[in-house]
């Protein structure tokens, strides 16, 4: 059975976790420095604490590193147990957890909350036997009820004290054609009420032929699913058809499709990140999704991307078709842009 902790916060597209950036740190200041983004040094085991203008502010160890919170002053250390830990490497408590039964899991808005997934003993993560669990430092975790359908691997790609709701997404891997391109695909969406344990929404997405060897028949219309930070509304990107609906939760009501593939919500959820096809090109765009106007455009393929709490700006991972060249730019609100790493992905919150 798989045990281990997989702590990405994302929203299950292709947002992976690790980067290697060719940045030297600069002293630490004596107070928080704000916002901080955390890539990985390639020369030595430690994790480089990035601001928001692409400046180094100081760095913490990267054995047991997971995910950090919105603004980068806290992240996770997972070794023999689970701890919290501010930006200079201090512990400031312990989250009351099972390492071995302990899934996908996501900071919450407050920044001192997060919201996993737990599984039985001697249960595997796609058995349908999981449960939401939100806790902090310093207290016991609450299971707030059971989530997960079997076959697919529950994780909590947003949660929202503000907005008392958790979104569980139920990610599978797909082959199209049988046997050749894999892709990972959002099976179900459950919005979860924090105080309750109540299901507020659920939609369950076509699947088909999902690409096995002994099946047969026609593939699903596929989609992966992203949450904005505040769990108010998903993007179910279509994984062939080129087009993204944006849906309002736990309403459940389309609002708007847009063309292309969303990976990530600014913090209000205002603005997506997109990969679009024009003209055979590929390009990055952020665009405020209720009049799809474009902030900002690029080459390549958006691949990732992180929101600063309490802002527009958004932090875009990207990349050429080929894979040849990838790079980290930051997108602030007046849609101004600046290349901050070259060939790097970014932890995300």
């Amino acid at each position: 059975m798989r045990r281990l902790i997989l702590l990405v916060a994302l929203i299950l597209a292709a947002c992976q976790p690790q980067v290697a950036a060719k940045v030297a740190p600069s002293s630490s200041p004596a107070g928080p420095p704000g916002d901080l983004v955390y890539v990985q040094d390639q020369n030595a085991a430690r994790m480089l604490e990035m601001d928001w203008s692409g400046k180094v502010r100081g760095s913490v160890s990267a054995q047991g590193f997971s995910s950090p919170s919105p603004d980068g002053s806290r992240f996770l250390r997972a070794t023999d147990q689970l701890t919290v830990e501010d930006w200079r490497g201090h512990t400031l408590g312990q989250l009351d957890a099972d390492l071995t039964s302990y899934g996908l899991s996501t900071w919450a808005d407050d920044g001192r909350h997060i919201c996993g997934i737990t599984f039985p003993l001697n249960s595997g993560p796609d058995t349908g036997t999981g449960s939401l669990w939100i806790a902090a430092s310093g207290e016991k975790p609450r299971i707030v009820g059971p989530v997960g359908k079997p076959g697919s691997d529950p994780a909590a790609v947003a949660c929202s004290v503000k907005n008392d709701r958790a979104v569980v997404a139920e990610g599978l891997t797909a082959h199209w054609p049988p046997g050749a391109t894999s892709h990972l695909i959002t099976g179900d969406v459950e919005v979860v009420n924090l105080t309750t344990g109540a299901i507020e929404y659920e939609h369950q997405y076509p699947l088909g032929n999902l690409g096995g060897q002994l099946e047969t028949g026609t593939r699903g219309d596929w989609v992966l699913v992203a949450a904005s930070p505040d769990a108010r509304y998903l993007a179910e990107s279509g994984v062939f058809n080129g087009e993204t609906t944006i849906r309002e939760i736990p309403t459940g009501k389309e609002l708007v499709t847009v063309p292309g593939r969303v990976c990530g919500f600014s913090w209000d959820g205002s603005r997506v990140a997109v990969s679009v096809d024009i003209g055979g090109t590929t390009e990055s765009l952020v665009i405020t999704w209720t009049d799809q106007h474009i902030i900002w455009h690029g080459s390549g393929v958006a691949q990732s991307a992180v929101a600063r709490p309490n802002s527009s700006d958004l932090l875009i991972g990207r990349s050429s078709v080929a894979g040849d060249w990838s790079d980290l730019v930051v997108v602030r609100e007046d849609g101004t842009s600046s290349v901050v790493v070259m060939n790097g992905r970014v932890w995300s919150p």
